[in-house]
């Protein structure tokens, strides 16, 4: 008798791995949790009641339970989904904070600038840039701090400054200059009118009127304002001469609302798009950067 052995091998046992529940049909049932309406539910997931409806049916096939009930025109979720909901807890609510930093990369941009640039010369100009890319949604953050483009949550940035930032690539939008401003219809001299300062600007009265070749001080009579948008809006409105960068006020002059009241000075700084060399939304960090040289131009 010959007797074959064989070399033990461990058995691997298959273990099924469960099939998930729908998604959508777990959020359509939370929100209608939320709402207590089937058409209220519906608008916020803008679909339509009979989609809504249709996802609950699925999710319901699925786990074999019922989860909705008619009570007259009202839908009422059962104990089975109260039970469900009750274990589920704000997972729903964790998965989508997940998700849509990867959803969102994926359509906008995320951009880090000052208030006073975003308000005087990017935002006039928003309208410019949906028309020409009307794929991309653009996301203003403004901050005066300095960020980390590789550590914090934005694609680029626009920075005031000498043009240098360690890691960083950055392009010249445009010199900053300096030009005094009034409104059109005032009466000002400006050796005489009152003067419109920012505190975040204090220095640029002096260094225009350094720069410009006169004598002595500005006047001394001061309206102080926070920022060179409040300036710019004391301005327009009469109070006073304001020191403002031509670049956020040549739309006013063009239009007879500000007039010059001294020549511009150019100044070092500049404004500049700033990035990570290899920024994660190459694409549209690229078409920003062409569209803001073509309007800076």
């Amino acid at each position: 008798m010959v007797r074959l052995s064989h070399p033990t091998q461990p058995i691997e046992t298959i273990v099924p791995v469960p099939q998930l529940p729908s998604m959508r049909g777990l959020q359509a049932i939370a929100l209608l949790a939320k709402t207590g309406s089937l058409t209220s539910a519906a608008e916020e997931l803008g679909v339509t009641r009979s989609a809504l409806s249709h996802r609950i049916a699925d999710l319901e096939e699925q786990l074999g339970v019922t989860l909705v009930r008619k009570s007259g025109r009202t839908a009422v979720l059962t104990d089975d989904a109260d039970a469900l909901l009750s274990v589920m807890g704000d997972a729903l609510d964790r998965i989508g904070a997940a998700v849509e930093p990867l959803r969102r990369r994926r359509s906008q941009l995320r951009v880090s600038t000052v208030a006073t640039f975003a308000s005087l010369w990017l935002l006039p100009r928003f309208s410019a840039f949906q028309a020409r890319h009307p794929d991309i949604e653009l996301a203003i953050s403004t901050t005066r701090r300095a960020i980390d483009l590789h550590q914090e949550d934005f694609d680029c940035a626009i920075r005031h400054g000498a043009g240098h930032w360690d890691g960083l690539r950055s392009t010249l939008l445009f010199r900053e200059t300096l030009v005094p401003v009034a409104a059109f219809s005032a009466i000002h001299a400006l050796e005489s009118a009152p003067i419109i300062v920012s505190r975040s600007r204090y220095r640029d009265w002096s260094v225009w009127w350094k720069r410009s070749g006169r004598g002595g001080k500005p006047p001394e009579q001061t309206l102080l304002v926070e920022t060179r948008a409040q300036a710019l809006e004391a301005a327009l409105a009469g109070a006073g001469v304001a020191m403002m960068d031509e670049a956020y006020v040549s739309t006013h002059v063009s239009q007879n609302r500000l007039r010059y009241l001294g020549r511009a000075i150019d100044l070092t700084e500049g404004y500049y798009l700033v990035q990570r060399p290899n920024p994660r939304n190459d694409r549209f960090v690229d078409a920003f950067r062409e569209w803001l040289l073509l309007e800076a131009a």
